[in-house]
């Protein structure tokens, strides 16, 4: 036995070793190809671990969502943004301030739902019958709204929304008039299907588009009210927003 170092011995003779040659030229030592990216990942793996980078942005008109759909042809993205849009013109007459400010989302909704817009419309506030609303006088550009009317509905109902409404209801009315259609009936349906496709079906202008804007009065009686007779007004800067409902 000894002790320290261990000692290796074997009683296998050593291999001879290949003759040295220094002026040959030595073999190199092959290694695998390497990737052109080593660090990237199989592109399948990438679909299911990578989300898709999201953004949106809150306008006075719309909400903009920006998405990267990566690898993607774009004939084969498909949207719904139904939901979408009626929370944004909800909100819209939420906050739509006087008569101008409701006329151009009763353009904007039009344009989405038929695909037609007019420009050059001036509203007048008159003193008119009760069981008239509003109207509009055959090749002109003006409408007639009942200003008595509107005053009835806000001491009536004290909510904005619902003023907002029934002033919408009268306003896209006589704007499908001053469009081209004449036809009480079909005006009728197509208040019904702008307001259902903008506002879908459980808002307050859906539902006066399937009843009457009259529905907001129920139970108050007209027929007692005297009209007051004043000077006809026109609503200045009809087209623009931030107006207010008597000027």
């Amino acid at each position: 036995m000894t002790r320290g170092r261990k000692q290796f011995e074997s009683d296998q003779p050593l291999e001879p070793l290949d003759p040295f040659n220094p002026f040959e030229p030595l073999n190199p030592i092959r290694r695998r190809p390497t990737p052109k990216r080593p660090f990237e990942a199989p592109e399948g793996a990438l679909k299911w671990i990578r989300e898709p980078l999201t953004d949106g942005f809150e306008e006075e008109k719309a909400i903009k969502i920006y998405a990267e759909v990566p690898s993607e042809d774009e004939d084969d993205i498909q949207m719904n943004v139904t939901a979408g849009k009626a929370e944004v013109y909800r909100s819209r007459i939420d906050k739509a301030e006087g008569f101008s400010g409701i006329w151009e989302l009763v353009k904007d909704t039009v344009k989405d739902s038929l695909g037609k817009h007019r420009v050059g419309m001036m509203l007048f506030l008159d003193d008119l019958p009760l069981h008239l609303g509003a109207y509009h006088p055959l090749g002109t550009n003006n409408i007639v709204l009942n200003r008595t009317l509107v005053q009835i509905v806000e001491a009536a109902t004290k909510s904005k929304q619902h003023v907002n409404g029934f002033v919408y209801s009268l306003l896209v009315h006589e704007y499908l008039h001053a469009l081209g259609h004449v036809p009480e009936a079909e005006v009728r349906s197509l208040v019904y299907k702008i307001s259902s496709e903008c506002f879908g079906e459980n808002h307050i202008v859906t539902s006066l588009a399937e009843k009457s804007p009259w529905a907001l009065l129920k139970g108050i009686p007209l027929r007692g009210i005297e009209t007051p007779r004043r000077a006809m007004e026109i609503v200045k800067d009809f087209e623009k927003p931030n107006q207010g409902y008597i000027v």
